[in-house]
């Protein structure tokens, strides 16, 4: 769905047809925030931030000596870090323990991620793989970034919206309820898709089957 096939859901849901165009793009913006932050209930520290449909990857080539690099502009979380031909990712770790780190470590500060230790080579690749952060629908033809199977969460979010302005509490809450079972049916289908994906998922030999 487009934006402007949501905003048209939208106002055939609450059957509506006299809702503000500028309002209706203002609700299917919130609803992709709301999107983007949603946590599952039963695991508060899990969100999208660490799902698959907005990670990248930034190239950067290594300086020697230098100990800082700029992070993009539409940076959201750290997830990766390598450089050069060396396989171990690097470890985020809080600022203040860098001095505990003497290599294979990362932090961030200002704007910048910090490798520990420095690169001393020029020319090394460093890859670095961070969740951006969802560009902004710019007009009618947008389409959310999430997969299409999910729209529906941006119609139910600007469908309480409207109840609530309304004052409708009951209605309110079912659009907040049909939110949150899209989002909770997206989650659970990524975590499938995750544990199948594992190269390290546990397996028991048939051997040892009684």
């Amino acid at each position: 769905m487009t934006r402007g096939q949501i905003k048209t859901a939208i106002k055939n849901e609450v059957d509506d047809q006299t809702i503000d165009d500028a309002l209706l793009n203002t609700w299917v913006q919130k609803a992709d925030e709301k999107v983007q932050s949603w946590r599952p209930p039963n695991d508060q520290n899990q969100t999208f931030d660490y799902w698959d449909y907005l990670k990248t990857e930034q190239p950067y080539t290594s300086v020697a000596n230098q100990s800082k690099y700029p992070v993009p502009e539409n940076f959201r979380a750290f997830m990766e870090l390598k450089i050069g031909t060396d396989t171990r990712p690097y470890t985020l770790i809080d600022f203040r323990k860098r001095s505990d780190y003497q290599d294979h470590a990362v932090y961030l500060l200002g704007g910048y991620f910090y490798p520990i230790a420095i690169p001393t080579n020029d020319g090394d690749s460093i890859s670095f793989i961070f969740v951006r952060i969802s560009d902004e629908f710019a007009s009618d033809n947008d389409d959310p970034e999430v997969e299409r199977l999910y729209h529906q969460a941006y119609v139910e979010w600007g469908k309480k919206m409207y109840y609530n302005l309304q004052g409708d509490t009951e209605l309110e809450r079912q659009a907040e309820n049909n939110f949150e079972r899209v989002m909770i049916g997206k989650w659970r289908d990524q975590e499938i898709a995750r544990m199948a994906a594992a190269s390290d998922q546990a397996e028991i030999p048939r051997s040892s089957l009684v």
